[in-house]
């Protein structure tokens, strides 16, 4: 999902260290797509550091699933849809360089959803 709106496929991810959202920017290719090797480590990737995409609460006991999906909202930036700790469905608009807010809930708590293997 290119979140960054450059046309290059950029990689966000939650990590049990901080809580929080990392934002990776990726690279394009030089054939043509994203050089996969730059979403391999902050290092490689475009900003040569991983940024805060969401501040907290991202640890994967307050959100145990958590996916990006396309532009759901019609804002042109991919959005995340996630299974809160509560077990009810959020949906999280995008923001090119963070998200705001704590999403919506969209659909109420169920205890079946952590244990689907994918949302979106």
């Amino acid at each position: 999902m290119d979140v960054s709106g450059d046309g290059v496929v950029d990689m966000v991810y939650h990590t049990d260290t901080s809580g929080r959202l990392l934002f990776r920017k990726g690279i394009a290719a030089s054939g043509g797509g994203t050089d996969i090797n730059s979403l391999a480590s902050a290092a490689n990737s475009a900003d040569k550091i991983d940024t805060v995409y969401g501040a907290s609460g991202w640890y994967t006991t307050d959100v145990p699933l958590l996916m990006g999906t396309t532009d759901a909202n019609s804002d042109g930036i991919p959005d995340i849809w996630a299974v809160a700790a509560n077990r009810a469905v959020k949906f999280h608009p995008g923001g090119r360089t963070t998200l705001s807010g704590s999403g919506t809930q969209v659909i109420n708590p169920n205890t079946y959803w952590p244990t689907r293997l994918s949302i979106g």
